[in-house]
């Protein structure tokens, strides 16, 4: 296996830009990436980049190889990370059905999901309250109160 040299030379654009990436970006991790190779860039070494952002000198390494292949867009891709859903394509389908069928509260429409799916959901009932909303779906919360006629006010 031969070895390359970690060595990025930048063009000002490319530094402006990642200057602005370190700086702006939503996610820390590509702040973190665009700082990395902006430090390549001015001659510091993976392993001292390494300590100063508190990463694996492998991680330095894999962000000059990606720089090196596809310059920014390299950096930008692999930001797929994250928690797997916890609700399944085919339960939300079915609470989506249950949900377009008849005005149900959460809790009726998770019931006929556990029902219709012969599982219990995976999740709390909230999620799937979440996931019912990102759909355009929207609940009112129950509220128990009085009727006006069952407090009557005497007449002073």
């Amino acid at each position: 296996m031969k070895w390359t040299r970690c060595v990025v030379e930048l063009s000002e654009a490319e530094e402006v830009t990642l200057q602005q990436l370190s700086i702006n970006h939503r996610h820390r991790d590509m702040r973190t990436r665009a700082a990395g190779v902006l430090m390549l860039g001015r001659g510091f070494k993976p392993k001292a980049i390494a300590a100063q952002l508190d990463v694996s000198g492998q991680t330095v390494y894999n962000w000059f190889h990606a720089w090196r292949e596809n310059g920014v867009c390299g950096l930008m891709g692999g930001h797929n990370g994250g928690r797997a859903p916890s609700l399944s394509d085919g339960m939300v389908a079915t609470a989506l059905e249950v949900a377009r069928a008849e005005p149900l509260t959460l809790a009726q429409i998770a019931q006929r999901v556990q029902d219709v799916r012969g599982e219990t959901l995976p999740c709390r009932i909230e999620t799937l309250g979440e996931v019912l909303k990102r759909a355009g779906f929207s609940f009112k919360r129950n509220r128990y109160t009085l009727k006006k006629s069952a407090t009557k006010r005497s007449l002073r």
